[in-house]
């Protein structure tokens, strides 16, 4: 029996049911001649945390059009990799061996053979993408070293300061520094910027360019471990910089960056592609 007639009589059983009966499901969409049940878009929405239902069936079709390609394509998943999938799961999910897992899934009301063909399929599409798009990804050891070069030129300083709105105030919070006393115990004392003044005045670790310019210019002006009074139209700010670093080079976390960057950015190009070229029809 061809795959369209199969189709079709599904969906001549589906709609040509009595008026009473309940219809517990229906096609929701057919892709690359495969359908796609509303019992599977309500699942994987529920699964994924998904409230829109049509966000939902915009998955799962994207995630047929993955599996259609991979079987067109020939692709297979061996039992001996199905089963090692499975018993990792499994570890993962606490149980011993594959019979504690089978006991675990059923007192959850979860299906075995679902989960296991659900996985097959799930490895399948990982093959297709692991062939037709990561494998085509390299980060060269060029572009590390443009950020590595780009972190060095951009030190990071640690940050904090006093805010009031009178200059006899911030000229007390000078006196009191002046004598000795912690910037952070003066922040907490005298600071008017409640945010920051419960954390001593801490502000953060900024680069460049990240604060308003009046603060931005006193920052980079002074040197570390000093401070600075600058007054704005809205105040007074002694500023202190308690240090500078410069942001380290981690290759590794670098290169895992980009792949993902580009990883990402390849798959949607992929998926999108093969949109273009998939037969897709939606009856919800």
């Amino acid at each position: 029996m061809s795959r369209n007639l199969v189709i079709f009589l599904i969906s001549i059983f589906i709609f040509s049911m009595p008026a009473t009966a309940k219809i517990v499901d229906y096609i929701a969409a057919i892709v690359n001649g495969e359908p796609v049940l509303y019992s599977e878009i309500v699942k994987f929405a529920k699964e994924n945390g998904i409230d829109d239902l049509e966000k939902a069936r915009d998955k799962v079709i994207e995630r047929k059009i993955l599996l259609t390609q991979a079987q067109s394509e020939g692709l297979k998943v061996t039992d001996k990799e199905l089963n090692a999938a499975l018993e990792d799961l499994a570890k993962r999910s606490g149980a011993k061996n594959i019979a504690e897992f089978k006991k675990m899934l059923q007192s959850q009301g979860i299906s075995f053979e679902d989960l296991k063909e659900n996985l097959k399929e799930q490895l399948l599409i990982a093959k297709l993408i692991a062939r037709d798009v990561k494998s085509k990804i390299n980060v060269s050891d060029v572009e590390i070293q443009k950020i590595c070069s780009s972190l060095k030129s951009h030190p990071v300083r640690t940050v904090y300061y006093i805010y009031t709105k009178s200059k006899e105030k911030a000229q007390k919070a000078l006196e009191l520094l002046k004598q000795g006393v912690p910037f952070e115990k003066v922040a907490k004392e005298l600071s008017e910027d409640p945010t920051t003044a419960q954390n001593g005045g801490y502000v953060g670790k900024v680069t460049k360019g990240s604060l308003i310019k009046p603060l931005d210019i006193a920052v980079w002006s002074t040197k570390p471990g000093t401070y600075k009074l600058v007054e704005t139209k809205n105040g007074y700010y002694i500023v202190f910089v308690k240090s500078q670093e410069t942001p380290s080079c981690n290759e590794e976390e670098i290169r895992r960056r980009l792949f993902v960057q580009k990883f990402q950015k390849a798959l949607k190009d992929y998926i999108d592609n093969l949109k273009r070229t998939a037969s897709v029809k939606v009856y919800m």
